[in-house]
């Protein structure tokens, strides 16, 4: 479920170039795992300084990891989410999975991430203004001009925000505004699709 939420942003940072992918079963028992890192790519760590991120690196909660421009990073997560941030963004570890308590929890910050979460529990993911709760399932998200953007590509995403609620199916994508107003479902056209697809490359 996606509620609409102001939050806070923080700016955080991250380098490195193109390295090998980590072992798809490596992943934390909770927290994330950079698994992949393409580009110049940073870590803070708690609200630390930032230092440039290595393979293999767990992030835990309050940790925060930053792409520069025309930069990736892949992450293993717990409980089965892999998570595929784009360039010019940033994303927070906000909680993690602990004896089947809360969902795993991240926070995007900037930009654009996308997700593949086949395990079990839930994930969810807050932007300024909207969060989303799933379960098994396929999508993205992008905060940019103050616009949550969020499209599943497969399994079924409910939205809900000052607006109103929404369900989104496999190719549907909806807009949140800064101020938790919903815009209507839509199909997404290929173009907009293919524009997020070359965002998060290869591994989403």
């Amino acid at each position: 479920m996606i509620h609409a939420r102001r939050q806070a942003g923080i700016a955080v940072a991250a380098a490195l170039t193109l390295a090998a992918p980590a072992p798809a079963s490596a992943q934390p028992s909770g927290g994330c795992l950079i698994q992949r890192i393409e580009g110049t790519v940073t870590v803070s760590a708690g609200g630390a300084a930032p230092l440039a991120a290595q393979m293999g690196q767990t992030l835990a909660a309050s940790d925060t990891v930053r792409t520069q421009p025309a930069s990736r990073v892949s992450l293993g997560c717990a409980g089965g989410l892999k998570v595929v941030v784009g360039p010019d963004s940033a994303i927070t570890v906000e909680s993690v999975l602990a004896a089947g308590s809360q969902p795993f929890g991240l926070r995007l910050l900037e930009g654009i991430a996308g997700f593949v979460f086949k395990g079990s529990g839930g994930v969810q993911v807050r932007t300024p203004s909207a969060v989303a709760a799933v379960r098994s399932t396929e999508w993205a998200m992008r905060w940019a001009n103050g616009v949550s953007e969020v499209f599943t590509r497969e399994g079924t995403v409910t939205v809900s925000a000052d607006g109103g609620t929404a369900t989104l199916g496999p190719g549907d994508g909806v807009d949140v505004s800064d101020t938790g107003a919903l815009k209507p479902v839509v199909q997404w056209r290929p173009p907009r699709i293919a524009r997020f697809g070359e965002l998060l490359g290869a591994d989403w």
